[in-house]
């Protein structure tokens, strides 16, 4: 069991940047087409040795793909740590950095500005530190203003970074084109999961992707229209006849809160723009889908 518990700043070890053995999964939603759905992506960050660019050493950052036990590895960019600062180089989630920028600075007190780009286009305002118990350890965790719009405020916390945008996602441009979200699931090292985003269920969520391929699930039971418009549509193609639907919000607010029967085919929706959580949940309680849809 790994205990997670919220306290005010205690003294503590400096926890540094993992080297090895360490995974991040990342949760994205990808589209350059309003007309078609978005894809859903995970990715899956590690790090497997090291490498050197532009005569500077590095820990090498990879992508993991496929079958976990056997995944293909492909090097995004290179990761190191010099005074409690931790610098990238190489791909992000949508471009690549030609120059190194200052993914996280765990010296930074309350107040200061984290530049993570030498233009200031990325840069994070430390509101508040406390301490986070995390598998018997304490470590610090930073809440920021990274004037972001999607996971805003941040959290990152030492030894692992960003709970909320992911490893990489506060130094991504967004595109331009169509629609782009992404969210950290979880972090895992020694093959320990040490921290879950309460969002979702597991490393390899259920409700995505099976446990060892990592693709997208042919579910029985499907939502649609994504993006929504002023009707949600389900297919049910279970055994299951009756089901609670529920529409939740990203700050974990229940919107819509409705039985469902199996003769209905669809739920009439009045949303403001925004990302949701959609879930299916059975009888019994159990939850058989949760998905994240948006309205444009």
């Amino acid at each position: 069991m790994i205990l997670i518990l919220d306290v005010r700043l205690k003294c503590q070890d400096y926890i540094p940047f993992p080297t090895e053995n360490v995974n991040w999964n990342v949760y994205l939603l990808s589209t350059c087409d309003w007309d078609s759905p978005p894809d859903t992506i995970l990715l899956r960050y590690t790090i497997h040795g090291d490498t050197t660019i532009n005569t500077v050493l590095y820990n090498k950052l990879c992508l993991e793909s496929g079958d976990t036990n056997n995944p293909k590895i492909q090097s995004i960019g290179g990761l190191r740590e010099v005074d409690k600062k931790i610098y990238y180089i190489g791909r992000t989630i949508t471009v690549e950095l030609d120059e190194e920028y200052l993914l996280y600075d765990f010296a930074k007190q309350i107040g200061d500005t984290i530049k993570h780009d030498s233009y200031g286009v990325f840069y994070s305002v430390v509101l508040d530190i406390d301490s986070i118990l995390i598998a018997g350890s304490y470590r610090k965790r930073y809440q920021v203003d990274n004037h972001w719009f999607y996971q805003n405020p941040d959290y990152i916390i030492e030894g692992i970074g960003s709970v909320q945008n992911g490893l990489l996602g506060h130094i991504s441009d967004i595109p331009t084109c169509g629609y782009h979200y992404w969210e950290h699931i979880c972090f895992k090292e020694n093959g320990v999961v040490k921290y879950l985003n309460p969002s979702f269920d597991d490393c390899f969520p259920a409700n995505f992707f099976t446990r060892i391929k990592g693709l997208l699930l042919d579910s029985d039971i499907n939502f649609y229209p994504n993006p929504l418009e002023n009707k949600l549509y389900i297919e049910n193609n279970t055994n299951e006849h009756e089901f609670l639907i529920k529409i939740i919000d990203n700050s974990g607010r229940i919107l819509l809160e409705k039985d469902f029967y199996e003769s209905e085919k669809s739920i009439d929706l009045t949303l403001n723009s925004g990302i949701f959580n959609i879930q299916i949940i059975n009888k019994q309680g159990k939850i058989l889908k949760t998905e994240k849809m948006i309205k444009k």
